[in-house]
């Protein structure tokens, strides 16, 4: 039997999906409703209830631990995403690794990330990355942090509650999420340039289906 080199040594890539926000914006819910909606392949963000739960008690202490495993973890399963997209489903992530690397960014500036483990960090990172396929589309759910916070006392999970998770912490982490659009549409690094970002507001029910509405027209779009 003759073998198709072409369609062998270049297929042709499905979508590939990052949706990105910070903790109570509804990452879950759209990943959900993408994959369901385009028959896409879903990948949740990995989550160690134990090992959060103790680094917000002791953010100081576990802070490198938490950040390097789910760095490892979420690698693992990125890279099950990128070779799927390529054998015909396409791909939709809750966080990719550059919104991970945001919270670890915020704990070494914060100073409970030693500059040690930050370097560690920052090379496995760097290695990671670089040999992911690219997302065809970033989805970034803009929504404040006085919303989010609303969200994560109604989901209640025990890790997250009262004082473990204040309004200050979702406040950081969104900027430094805008920190990061800010690099990935100036094309700072090499897995970035080129990559279609869109920021979708979805803070309340009637403003959030006008924006699904956008996000299915683009998806529709590059298929």
């Amino acid at each position: 039997m003759e073998i198709d080199l072409d369609k062998l040594y270049h297929p042709k890539q499905k979508p590939v999906i990052w949706v990105e926000g910070i903790i109570g914006c509804g990452k879950t819910t759209l990943t959900k409703t993408i994959s369901r909606d385009f028959n896409f392949r879903a990948i949740y963000e990995p989550v160690n209830l134990e090992l959060l739960e103790l680094f917000y008690k002791d953010q100081e202490r576990w802070a490198f631990a938490m950040q390097i495993d789910l760095l490892h973890r979420r690698f693992a399963l990125q890279k099950l995403g990128s070779f799927e997209s390529v054998t015909g489903q396409g791909v939709v992530i809750d966080r990719g690794l550059p919104g991970d690397r945001v919270f670890a960014k915020m704990l070494h500036n914060a100073g409970k990330i030693h500059p040690i483990e930050w370097a560690i960090y920052e090379k496995a990172f760097t290695i990671m990355s670089n040999s992911l396929i690219p997302p065809s589309l970033i989805i970034f759910m803009d929504v404040s942090p006085e919303v989010a916070l609303e969200r994560i006392r109604m989901r209640d999970r025990k890790a997250e509650r009262g004082e473990l998770l204040p309004l200050t912490y979702l406040e950081e982490l969104q900027r430094g999420y805008f920190e990061l659009l800010d690099e990935i549409k100036s094309g700072k690094t090499p897995w970035s340039r080129g990559m279609r970002v869109i920021q979708i507001p979805w803070n309340d029910p009637e403003e959030s289906a006008v924006s699904y509405a956008k996000v299915s027209e683009i998806i529709r779009n590059s298929q």
